[in-house]
């Protein structure tokens, strides 16, 4: 098993989660897994080169506030039997209400 390299506490989202690639005018729209203080794991229909940036806009799981940032592409994995990826992205901008 890997050591957790997190250090934030993660709340588990099940919620859904709009996002667009920095620049971009079209959002898509996918299905939270996690978050916390400093990022998101969520799935995507859509491969993201590491490093790429998106804007999100979601709403919090535990306090249920509409919230808008910008994060950064971490990791990226395939599912099995799926043509879904798990991805998961670092904030970096402050996160702000809608």
């Amino acid at each position: 098993m890997l050591p957790e390299k997190r250090n934030e506490e993660r709340f588990p989202m099940a919620t859904s989660v709009r996002y667009q690639r920095k620049g971009s005018q079209l959002f898509s729209n996918s299905v939270g897994q996690n978050i916390s203080d400093s990022g998101i794991g969520f799935i995507s229909h859509e491969f993201f080169p590491v490093a790429t940036h998106l804007i999100f806009e979601l709403q919090h799981p535990k306090t249920q506030e509409y919230l808008k940032t910008a994060g950064k592409i971490v990791w990226i994995s395939s599912q099995p039997h799926s043509e879904n990826f798990l991805v998961g992205a670092r904030f970096i901008e402050p996160v702000t209400p809608l």
